[in-house]
């Protein structure tokens, strides 16, 4: 077999073996307590990459739904079958968000999904969580506004900010209106529902949506 037959069946097994293209992973966010939603509640979905234990888990795809009933709320997630590795292990983590940010029900541990004999979701059961609870353990996002983009590493504490040609800078996270709110008092970090507004240097940079969170 020619040198060339051989690199192109080893490219085409290689194709198979790293599917790409869109996925989907479906299922049910629900809690058993006798409670109503609370009013203006948001529920979060993410998919993480929890296979690393000294590590914060890494985002690869994360949906918000502001449902108009009662649970359970049913949610499709669609992320980017090039971002999974099966040979990582990954988990849905969901949260459920009063209208001030604040968690009021959360998953006691990711729900595996997708590799190692893993379901492709199915129903999320989350915990009441402490009142006024932030998430539980950091959470990286990457953020793009129409003429910036940005990281950010999120606990209910602070905020630590990854900007082009800066060093990584953390905000404290101080009471807001609304959302969540993180300042040093000169640069502002601040998100609400599923946008983000980054002041920086005196520029405000608003309408930041999160973004996929790609492997380096």
């Amino acid at each position: 077999m020619s040198g060339r037959r051989v690199c192109a069946l080893l490219v085409l097994a290689a194709a198979c073996a790293s599917p790409s293209g869109p996925g989907q992973l479906t299922g049910s966010v629900t809690y058993r307590e006798r409670s109503a939603l609370p009013e203006g509640a948001v529920v979060r979905v993410t998919l993480l990459d929890v296979s690393l234990v000294d590590a914060p888990a890494r985002v690869i795809a994360e949906q918000e739904l502001r449902p108009t009933g009662q649970v359970p709320i049913p949610f499709a997630l669609a992320y980017d079958r090039a971002e999974i590795d099966p040979e990582h292990r990954y988990g849905l983590h969901a949260v459920i968000l009063d209208a001030e940010g604040r968690v009021r029900f959360g998953t006691a541990a990711a729900h595996p999904v997708l590799t190692g004999g893993a379901p492709d979701a199915g129903e999320i059961l989350v915990v009441r969580a402490r009142e006024g609870a932030g998430p539980s353990g950091p959470r990286v996002l990457p953020y793009a506004c129409a003429d910036f983009a940005f990281r950010v590493e999120l606990t209910a504490q602070r905020a630590r900010l990854f900007a082009p040609g800066r060093a990584p800078l953390d905000l404290p996270a101080v009471p807001a209106a609304s959302g969540a709110k993180y300042t040093d008092g000169s640069t502002t970090f601040w998100s609400k529902g599923g946008e983000a507004a980054l002041t920086l240097d005196g520029v405000e940079h608003a309408g930041c949506r999160p973004q996929p969170l790609r492997a380096p």
